[in-house]
């Protein structure tokens, strides 16, 4: 497998998920690739993305542990 670094940091966020989060991602990725309109499954994901409070002192990136 040759993955570029970013794909290796997210790569390695997935692998530290439990099973069931890591298959939700599976599911999401798959629907994204199944649809002909990727652009709702985008905004969707921004729109989600901007609710999660990455500044709490409390919270730590699954990917990077930062």
């Amino acid at each position: 497998m040759n993955l570029s670094d970013n794909a290796t940091v997210v790569f390695h966020g997935f692998l530290n998920l439990p099973n069931l989060e890591k298959l939700s991602i599976v599911e999401a990725i798959n629907g994204y690739f199944d649809s002909n309109d990727r652009e709702p499954i985008r905004a969707e994901n921004d729109r989600r993305f901007e609710e999660i409070s990455t500044s709490s002192s409390d919270w730590t990136c699954v990917c990077c542990r930062n």
